[in-house]
């Protein structure tokens, strides 16, 4: 019985031969293509099985998906996301509809470098509308007690919500469709599922392969999933800029765990690391006392600066450790003094140096 594989650009065949592996690699992606619908043209020639054949498609789908962003990276123009109506095709029945394109706060973020291949794809005439587009009207996500922007982040009143659909599934594409209607005009987003959902979060979870999510989606999502401040706040610091270790950091002294987070998106109950504590208000105040010192987000995010911290305040006391951050302002800090800071006994020093000053 053969194996099927799904790797791009190789037949979905039970030849595992690393030489053969190395060879298909070296070829162009165009040739890679041209031989696997080959492949899939023998294989439905031989009416192979309906599993194998396709996963075959798959590898001649992806194999086409990754040419046309090869092809067009080249021409991919700087679009601007406006917050204007664009045309929702409707899956079930077809009808077209003109609302704005809105979101949920803290869902996950839109990653720019993926909203780009994807105008591509479609700029290309690539794009396969067999993907769903999930959406869900903002008025009833906000009668439901959840929080929606505009796509410039603007938070929408349930009057001005009126004319917004909310992306749960598919905010690159549909971002991607919104930023070429910006130029082009007459887009249509296709194949668009408009869903009555109460529990956004659960939702999220359920629709999405979490497995796939990096730990910054975990985290935003958790927002939605759980009522507990850490998670918000937390989702907060990662569309600042930080990382989702640090913010854990900042908020708990410890690492949340992926195992942590994956039972919160579940609504499951969980428990934070040994000797956890949360606490906000700390938190937020090493964050501004650092800012105030000149310490920016690029530099607050590495996890030097808050176990610096937190060791300080484990040996001298967190009101020394408070007050030590307020005099930092004194060392006039800049690029070349912070890159200076790669490990934690180094902030430690500098917090003893500005008592000190």
């Amino acid at each position: 019985m053969e194996t099927i594989t799904k790797t791009a650009g190789k037949t979905a065949t039970n030849d595992n031969s690393v030489a053969n592996a190395k060879a298909v690699r070296t070829i162009s992606l165009k040739q890679q293509l041209t031989k696997a619908e080959k492949d899939l043209k023998n294989m439905v020639n031989r009416k192979v099985d309906d599993t194998v054949l396709h996963a075959q498609e798959q590898v001649v789908e992806q194999l086409k998906q990754d040419i046309a962003k090869k092809d067009s990276k080249k021409v991919v123009p700087t679009l601007t996301l406006k917050d204007e109506p664009i045309t929702f095709q409707l899956a079930k029945t077809g009808e077209r509809v003109s609302k704005k394109i809105a979101f949920v706060e803290n869902n996950r973020t839109v990653n720019t470098k993926k909203v780009d291949e994807f105008i591509a794809i479609i700029d290309n005439g690539k794009y396969e509308e067999a993907y769903p587009i999930i959406v869900v009207e903002a008025v009833d996500l906000i009668k439901a007690g959840y929080t929606v922007t505009d796509v410039n982040g603007k938070v929408l009143t349930e009057e001005e919500a009126e004319g917004y659909l909310v992306i749960l599934d598919g905010q690159h594409r549909s971002t991607a469709f919104a930023k070429l209607n910006s130029v082009n005009g007459n887009m249509a987003i296709p194949n668009v599922y408009i869903k009555d959902v109460t529990n956004v979060g659960e939702y999220l979870v359920n629709i999405n392969t979490v497995g796939n999510w990096s730990k910054e989606d975990r985290v935003s999502v958790a927002a939605l999933t759980s009522d507990e401040e850490l998670f918000k706040c937390m989702a907060s610091l990662i569309k600042e800029g930080f990382n989702p270790t640090t913010a854990g950091l900042i908020y708990t002294k410890k690492n949340i765990s992926e195992k942590v987070l994956a039972k919160v998106l579940k609504g499951e109950e969980y428990k934070l690391p040994k000797d956890a504590t949360v606490n906000i208000k700390s938190g937020n105040d090493f964050i501004t006392r650092c800012k105030a010192a000149n310490i920016t987000v690029p530099y607050l995010t590495k996890r030097y600066f808050i176990k610096g911290f937190n060791s300080y305040a484990k040996v001298h006391g967190e009101e020394q450790a408070f007050k030590a951050l307020d005099k930092l302002k004194q060392l006039k800090l800049n690029d070349d003094k912070l890159k200076l800071i790669k490990e934690d006994d180094d902030f430690q020093k500098m917090l003893q140096d500005a008592l000190e000053a």
